[in-house]
C-alpha cells in the first residue's frame, strides 16, 4: 500500500473516531489539566492527534512518537510546541536507559503530564510493559488516556456477540494471540493499568461501526469510513494473519469471502471501542 493511500486512510479514521466519541479527540479532563508541561501521543501515525493535543496544551511540549516518521507536510504545518520522534515505546528501559530521544527527553521518570494512545492493538504485544512504562514516566497526578478496540463483532445497540460463530474470525483471533497481540486491547486495559499502579478515572465504550446505522448516529461516519477505506484492505489483512497459520489457496479464499459477507451482514454491526482514562496517584 502506498504511503499516500495509507496516510489518507489514517486521517479518515482519525476524523471518524473523533465523531464517534463525541466530537473531541481526547476524553481526558483537559480543563483541569492546567499544569501539563510535557505530553506524548504514542503511535501517532500521521500526527493528527498530536497536533490537536498541541493545540489543547499550548504551553506544553507535545511529542508525536511512531515507529515510522510523520509525513514532512504534517511536520511543516504543526504548531511550534509539537515535536516528532521515531521509536517504539516498548524499547524504553528504566533499568538501563539508552541515549535515544525516548529515554533522554520523552519518558524521563516522572516527567510527563499526559500520555495519549489510540488504536495500538496491532502494535503493542506487551501491555503490562506499556502501562508500566506509562506509570514510571508520568508525574504524580499525570493522566494516561487509552483508546482501543476489541476484536469481537456485535449487533447494533447491544452486547449480543455475532462473531463467536464465524469460522474466519476464530482463525484470525487465534493467529493474533499466537503472535502475542491482545484481541481485547480496549476492554482489558483497566485491569492492566491498575496492576501497573495507575488509578482508573473512567471507562467508556463506543460502537466502532462496520456498517452505518441510524440507530448509532455518532458512528455513522465510522461505518462509512470502514466501508470505503478499511474493507478494501481486509483481504490483505486476512492473507497476512491467516497465512501466518499456513492457511492459503482455496481455504483462504473461502474464509475471506465469508469475512466480507459477515462484516457487512447487518446495519450497525460493530466492534467495541473503549476509552480508559487513568491517573498516577
Amino acid at each position: 500500500m502506498s504511503n499516500a493511500i495509507e496516510q489518507n486512510r489514517l486521517d479518515a479514521q482519525a476524523a471518524a473516531i473523533v465523531e464517534m466519541v463525541g466530537g473531541v479527540p481526547c476524553l481526558a479532563p483537559v480543563q483541569s489539566m492546567t499544569s501539563v508541561s510535557k505530553a506524548v501521543d504514542i503511535g501517532c501515525g500521521t500526527g493528527v492527534a498530536t497536533i490537536q493535543i498541541a493545540g489543547m496544551f499550548p504551553s506544553a511540549k507535545v511529542y508525536g512518537l511512531d515507529i515510522s516518521p510523520v509525513p514532512e507536510a504534517v511536520q511543516k504545518m504543526a504548531p511550534a510546541n509539537a515535536a516528532w520522534a521515531v521509536g517504539n515505546v516498548l524499547d524504553v528501559d528504566y533499568n538501563k536507559p539508552g541515549d535515544d530521544v525516548m529515554n533522554r527527553e520523552i519518558f524521563t521518570p516522572g516527567g510527563l503530564g499526559y500520555i495519549f494512545g489510540r488504536m495500538l492493538f496491532l502494535g503493542i504485544n506487551d501491555w503490562s510493559r506499556y502501562f508500566s512504562t506509562a506509570y514510571h514516566s508520568l508525574r504524580s497526578g499525570g493522566i494516561i488516556e487509552h483508546q482501543d478496540l476489541d476484536w469481537k463483532f456485535y449487533r447494533v445497540g447491544t452486547s449480543e456477540c455475532l462473531s463467536d460463530k464465524w469460522e474466519w474470525h476464530r482463525a484470525v483471533v487465534s493467529g493474533a494471540e499466537q503472535s502475542g497481540l491482545s484481541t481485547h486491547a480496549g476492554s482489558d486495559a483497566a485491569p492492566i493499568m491498575k496492576d501497573a499502579g495507575l488509578e482508573i478515572i473512567s471507562v467508556r465504550t463506543f460502537e466502532f461501526s462496520f456498517v452505518p446505522s441510524s440507530k448509532t448516529p455518532n458512528s455513522l461516519a465510522m461505518g462509512r469510513y470502514v466501508q470505503a477505506k478499511l474493507v478494501p484492505h481486509y483481504p490483505e489483512l486476512l492473507r497476512k494473519m491467516l497465512g501466518a497459520q499456513g492457511i492459503a489457496g482455496g481455504e483462504l479464499a473461502r474464509l475471506t469471502k465469508e469475512s466480507l459477507r459477515d462484516i457487512a451482514s447487518e446495519e450497525g454491526v460493530h466492534q467495541k471501542y473503549t476509552v480508559t482514562i487513568a491517573r498516577k496517584p
